[in-house]
């Protein structure tokens, strides 16, 4: 009986097989598709945030382009003319030489300052300043004679700051109208006033050689 037993556990033990080749083949081939699978879902998710992110990024800039397009309300500016005397503007005028030999074109200048311990609110535009050059009593030349297109320029004028306007004058004659005048001015000593609005400087010498 006891070499019986024996025996048939021995033959129960040698009934049990272990998988062929091919089974593992397979069983390999599956655990690779599904980590195929899961790779592919992971990149895919990696894509599908990006777009979201991407879309996030793309509709913050529409809304910053829109934001830099649309127009500013306009900013109000500090009254400049808040305590600043009509006398603290002073209009001054000058030549860049005292003599000019013959063919040299004079360059003269007129200067706008504020003196005052406020900003002032100055018209500098072409249509409130005046270049004027005389000689004794007679009205020899004005930049306002032949002026076209005169337009005005409002501009803050700082305390204790200047700002300066320059015409070349071709030593010529004019009237007002800009009517023809042919003579010309001759060698000899003249005079510069320039005018800014209702302010005018005081006058400066300067000779035509």
């Amino acid at each position: 009986m006891a070499g019986s037993g024996t025996s048939g556990g021995r033959g129960q033990g040698s009934s049990v097989r272990r998988p062929s080749p091919a089974v593992y083949r397979r069983r390999r081939l599956v655990v690779l598709v599904l980590a195929v699978l899961v790779v592919a879902a992971i990149v895919a998710a990696g894509f599908w945030l990006a777009g979201l992110v991407g879309a996030g990024r793309d509709d913050a800039s529409a809304e910053v382009a829109e934001a830099a397009a649309a127009p500013s309300a306009p900013v109000a500016s500090p009254a400049a003319t808040a305590g600043c005397e009509d006398s603290d503007v002073v209009v001054r005028a000058e030549t860049d030489a005292p003599a000019y030999g013959s063919g040299e074109n004079p360059t003269l200048i007129l200067e706008v300052a504020n003196k005052g311990k406020s900003p002032c609110e100055v018209n500098v535009g072409t249509d409130a300043m005046e270049f004027l050059v005389t000689s004794g009593d007679d009205r020899i030349f004005s930049s306002t004679d032949c002026q076209v297109d005169a337009e005005p320029l409002m501009m803050t004028l700082e305390p204790g700051k200047s700002e300066q306007a320059r015409f070349t004058w071709e030593r010529n004659r004019t009237a007002p109208g800009c009517t023809s005048v042919e003579a010309n001015p001759q060698p000899g000593t003249y005079v510069l006033t320039t005018k800014l609005d209702k302010k005018s400087s005081k006058k400066t010498v300067f000779e035509l050689r």
